[in-house]
């Protein structure tokens, strides 16, 4: 089928083809319509009036201005005052040397360390090192500004730095900050970031599907993620779901119980066949469900009712941990209140308060292996050099 542009073009060449056939050059009734200044030819008509805004397009904006308005009475709420000593010096008793890059990814700091490509004070140390006020580190031999981030990192949660919002994210907009995907909550909440301010860099805690709608959380506090979503204490969620058909009350309990589902790991690709962990389900009407878990497999809810041949209609998170998605509109956006602030501040001071054991995926070793692969003088091959002398 041919576009409205396409079939306006071939309007035009007929109209053309007529004047020219009559030997006129385009002057003859052609012309005269040209002379009146509405004929096809003269490329004079008067641009179309845009669409007026549909009801759903109106209610999108309306609840835009809204969020706009809630975040800079936000923003004018902050504290101005703070001492920039305070917020640049570092007060604590040691930071993790791998943190003092936010750039890079903790693997690539980690990998950087290793490689030799950091010094502390001129000296070559080791991932674990933590330094402290006064410490002078570098990345291949450029001087890090390392403590106004630290300082930020291990001040009280809710410090006037950070931001901490719920989204009831729309279905079709994906969860991600990234700006090359045109439907990202990057353009999504253009608006929203713009009155926040270019210093505030908003992230999203975990994720939610794409076909999926309600709350996500925003901050630019990283302890916030880094809690939530520890494999160790992950936080509770809660879904309501609609699927296909009437849910039998056997096929709840069979879904609380677990199913054995197959999903792939964002980070790697692997694919993992396994049972869910036992979680409550239960039915809130003949076609809806309601989940409280706290896995969190790619698609897992999806996959599940795959199992007992269910199809999901809508999935619509309302709440983390906490946090609750309330009554807030969809495309909506609004800060914590204090209670869910001091919730969120309790589940880290629990992490942190917790001793933890070295990831699989950063083990002494393995840092070791990578060390050597990326610069052979790096201070893991200086152990294996010494380690080898020794023995």
């Amino acid at each position: 089928m041919t576009s409205g542009v396409a079939a306006r073009g071939c309007v035009v060449l007929a109209r053309a083809g007529r004047g020219e056939r009559a030997g006129t050059n385009g002057r003859g009734r052609g012309g005269g319509r040209a002379g009146r200044g509405g004929g096809w030819d003269a490329g004079r008509r008067a641009a179309r009036p845009s669409p007026s805004p549909s009801a759903s397009e109106r209610a999108a904006n309306d609840v835009t201005r809204h969020n706009v308005d809630v975040l800079r009475d936000l923003v004018r709420a902050t504290p101005r005052d703070v001492d920039e000593k305070t917020t640049t010096a570092y007060a604590g008793e040691g930071f993790r040397l791998v943190r003092c890059m936010p750039h890079l990814k903790r693997r690539e700091a980690d990998d950087a360390v290793s490689a030799g490509r950091v010094l502390v004070n001129g000296e070559l140390v080791r991932p674990s090192r933590r330094v402290v006020h006064g410490d002078v580190v570098t990345l291949d031999g450029k001087a890090m500004d390392w403590e106004p981030y630290a300082q930020s990192v291990e001040s009280e949660l809710g410090d006037a730095r950070f931001v901490y919002l719920k989204y009831n994210k729309p279905r079709g907009v994906v969860c991600t900050m990234s700006d090359t995907e045109r439907t990202s909550m990057f353009h999504a909440l253009h608006h929203e970031r713009k009155a926040l301010g270019k210093d505030v860099r908003l992230f999203p805690v975990g994720r939610l599907d794409k076909d999926s709608s309600g709350l996500v959380l925003l901050t630019n506090d990283g302890r916030v993620s880094d809690a939530l979503l520890d494999p160790e204490r992950k936080a509770e969620k809660t879904y309501d779901v609609d699927v296909d058909r009437i849910v039998s009350e056997a096929d709840a309990r069979t879904l609380a119980r677990g199913v054995v589902i197959s999903t792939t790991q964002q980070r790697d690709l692997k694919e993992t066949v396994a049972a869910t962990l036992p979680c409550e389900v239960t039915k809130t009407g003949e076609k809806s469900l309601r989940f409280v878990l706290k896995e969190g497999r790619n698609r897992q809810i999806r996959k599940m009712c795959e199992v007992l041949s269910y199809d999901v209609e809508r999935l619509h998170r309302t709440r983390i941990d906490d946090v609750a998605l309330g009554d807030l509109e969809v495309g909506g956006v609004a800060p914590l209140d204090e209670d869910e602030v001091n919730a969120l501040s309790a589940r880290v001071d629990a992490r942190a308060s917790t001793p933890r054991e070295s990831s699989k995926h950063t083990s002494e070793s393995r840092r070791r292996r990578r060390a050597i692969d990326a610069n052979p003088g790096g201070w893991g091959a200086k152990m294996f050099k010494e380690r080898d002398a020794s023995a």
